[in-house]
C-alpha cells in the first residue's frame, strides 16, 4: 500500500506531513481514537483532518504506509461496547448517552441522571455481557441521505447539518445509529464488558469509565496478580485482604499518634538545650535545627522570647520563625546568596533548596549585620 506525501514540516519537536490519499482515520472523529501506523520507517503519532504527525521527516514522495490494525481491534472493541451500552442504559432505563470519549486506558460514556443507584449499574454491566455472549451479527451500511432521514428506532437522531451518504451500525433488536468509527463484526468479538468506576458530574449526569475486550482482559490479569501479591503480603486469602489493610492502617495511625507525642516530649527537652546554645548576634539569638520534621514543627513554639531566630530544617525544606526580624525579607536576602525559593510573612516564612545549615548560618548572620 503506498502514499504520497507532498509536503512535511517540522513543528516543534515532530513533523506535520500532508499525504495523498488521507489514509489514517482521525483523532477525536465521533469521540474515538486514531489510527496509528508508519509512513516508511517514520512512525504516525497523530492525526488531524488536514495532516498527520510523525516523529521523523518525510521528503515529498511516494511511500509504503501500514496501519496498526490491532489497535483498531481494540478501537472496534470499545467504540461496540459503547453503542451496546449506550443502548441498553437507553431501551431499558430511559438514559440518555450525553457524552463519549475514548482513551487509550479506558473509555468514558455520560448519562443525563445523577440518582443511578448501584444494582442499576450491576444490570446494565450484567446486560451488556449478556449481549456480547449471544454473538450477534452487526451490520454496517451506507445509505444516501433522504432515505437516512427516514429510518426508524434511532437512538440517536441525525444532525441536519449532515449532507450526502451516511454511514449506519446496527446491533439487531438492539442499536441502530449513524456512526463513521470502527466497529466488530459480531458482538462475541466485544469478549468482556467492565465498569470500572462511575462518579458524578456537573449538569446532573453520571460518567462510567468502562473496559471491553482485550483491556478488560488484561486489567483482570493485573488485578488477579495484584491480589495474588497482597494475600501473599499479609500472609490471608483474598476474602481478609481488606480486614487485614483496615488493621495496617489502624496500626500505622496509632504509630504516628505515638510518634507525635515522642516528638512533642522531645522537642520539650530540646528547646532548654538550644535556648542555652543559641549563637548570639548582636541584640538576637539564632537557633538553627536540622532533624524530624515533627520536632522542628513544634520547636519554634517553645521559644517564645521575643530577640530568638528560629530555623528548622527537613532534607530540602526549611523554616525560618522571628518575632523581631522580617522573615519574608531574611528570605528574600537569603535567595540572592542561593538557589532556593520560598516565602512568607513577617513573622515566618518557608524556603525550599539544596542548602546547608553552616550557609543558612552564614546568610542569617551577614543579614542581620546590615540591620
Amino acid at each position: 500500500m503506498k502514499v504520497n506525501v507532498l509536503n512535511c514540516e517540522k513543528i516543534k519537536n515532530r513533523y506535520q506531513v500532508t499525504i495523498n490519499p488521507h489514509v489514517f482515520y482521525i483523532d477525536g472523529k465521533g469521540g474515538q481514537l486514531g489510527d496509528r501506523g508508519k509512513i516508511g520507517q517514520a512512525d504516525v503519532i497523530e492525526v488531524n483532518e488536514n495532516y498527520v504527525f510523525t516523529n521523523q521527516n518525510l521528503e515529498p514522495g511516494e511511500y509504503s504506509y501500514s496501519i496498526d490494525m490491532t489497535r483498531r481491534e481494540d478501537i472496534a472493541q470499545q467504540h461496540t461496547a459503547q453503542h451496546t451500552f449506550s443502548a441498553v442504559a437507553f431501551n431499558d432505563y430511559d438514559f440518555n448517552t450525553v457524552g463519549f470519549r475514548m482513551a487509550d486506558e479506558y473509555t468514558t460514556v455520560d448519562l443525563d441522571s445523577n440518582t443511578i443507584t448501584d444494582e442499576t449499574i450491576e444490570q446494565i454491566e450484567k446486560k451488556v455481557n449478556d449481549i456480547i455472549n449471544q454473538g450477534i451479527d452487526i451490520k454496517i451500511y451506507t445509505v444516501n441521505h433522504d432515505e437516512a432521514f427516514s429510518i426508524e428506532g434511532l437512538r440517536k437522531p441525525i444532525k441536519e447539518k449532515i449532507t450526502g451518504d451516511i454511514r449506519f451500525v446496527e446491533i439487531p433488536h438492539i442499536d441502530i445509529g449513524a456512526c463513521a468509527g470502527f466497529h466488530v463484526n459480531n458482538t462475541r468479538e466485544m469478549r468482556l464488558f467492565k465498569i470500572i468506576n462511575h462518579e458524578k458530574i456537573k449538569g446532573n449526569f453520571t460518567r462510567f469509565y468502562f473496559l471491553a475486550g482485550n483491556r478488560a482482559l488484561n486489567d483482570y490479569s493485573y488485578k488477579h496478580m495484584l491480589t495474588r501479591e497482597l494475600c501473599h503480603t499479609f500472609s490471608c486469602t483474598e476474602n481478609n485482604i481488606l480486614d487485614m489493610v483496615d488493621k495496617m492502617n489502624s496500626s500505622k495511625l496509632e504509630a504516628e499518634n505515638s510518634l507525635k507525642h515522642l516528638a512533642i516530649e522531645y522537642s520539650s527537652l530540646l528547646a532548654k538545650d538550644v535556648i542555652n546554645n543559641a549563637l548570639s548576634i548582636k541584640n538576637y539569638k539564632l537557633v538553627i535545627y536540622s532533624g524530624n520534621k515533627l520536632v522542628g514543627d513544634n520547636l519554634h513554639k517553645l521559644i517564645a522570647d521575643d530577640n530568638f531566630v528560629v530555623v528548622t530544617s527537613n532534607e530540602l525544606n526549611h523554616a525560618i520563625t522571628s518575632k523581631t526580624i522580617n522573615c519574608k525579607e531574611l528570605i528574600g536576602y537569603i535567595s540572592q546568596k542561593k538557589d532556593i525559593k520560598g516565602g512568607g510573612n513577617q513573622i515566618r516564612g518557608n524556603f525550599k533548596g539544596n542548602i546547608t545549615s553552616e550557609e543558612i548560618e552564614k546568610y542569617i548572620i551577614e543579614y542581620i549585620n546590615t540591620l
